[in-house]
């Protein structure tokens, strides 16, 4: 993909709004359609978001399994924003955004906690989490630091290539109640102590970034 293309895409995610963004909870293609069921405001923010975590990505080369994938949603963005479409294993703890997967796009995703099934599947050259850690997991912020690092760890394993996951800035931010914040600092120091090979992008967002480990 070219640069000016690239940057009509990238321009077309951050200014396109949708039908979808304006469904009403009680309609019943909500939790089809809707980006609020599955943890974004609008479409447009979805596939901001699942763009910067696939910062690298290349369809043709590249597989993935896809942590907390919800409808499988971002398996169709890859097809759409790259025009390819990419090996692709979704997973979810919910059997109903399983049926959603399959009645949207076709696809079969894996049903049941990540930590379980991920340890199953055949490794992928990504292995990425888009929203999966933004909520507070644990009693406490220690023991949901010590979570995010047990998770990493097994994303790492399932990894051929990259793992990568976005998680929220507590940096100038209104902090809310539930939702955990993690420094990107505390981060990044840990991550190349364990790992070496990391990248923070904490350029494209006041409220979220983007965490990158490459297993060169």
């Amino acid at each position: 993909m070219d640069l000016q293309s690239l940057e009509s895409k990238i321009t077309d995610l951050l200014t396109k709004s949708s039908d979808f963004d304006a469904l009403d909870p009680a309609d019943p293609d909500y939790m089809l359609n809707s980006p609020i069921s599955v943890g974004y405001n609008t479409i447009a923010e979805q596939n901001y978001l699942f763009q910067n975590v696939l910062s690298g990505f290349n369809p043709s080369i590249d597989s993935i399994t896809d942590i907390g994938c919800g409808r499988a949603d971002m398996c169709n963005f890859i097809q759409e924003f790259y025009g390819a479409p990419a090996p692709y294993y979704g997973i979810d703890h919910n059997p109903i955004m399983a049926d959603l997967a399959k009645q949207k796009y076709g696809y079969d995703i894996f049903t049941g906690a990540f930590e379980k099934v991920l340890p199953t599947l055949s490794n992928t050259t990504w292995v990425v989490a888009s929203g999966v850690f933004t909520q507070r997991r644990c009693e406490t912020e220690d023991k949901d630091l010590i979570k995010l690092f047990d998770d990493i760890a097994l994303m790492y394993n399932a990894a051929s290539g990259v793992v990568s996951f976005n998680l929220l800035s507590p940096i100038n931010n209104h902090h809310h109640e539930g939702f955990f914040y993690v420094h990107p600092g505390l981060v990044l120091d840990m991550l190349i102590e364990r790992y070496q090979h990391v990248s923070i992008r904490h350029n494209y967002s006041k409220d979220v970034y983007t965490v990158l480990i490459y297993k060169f």
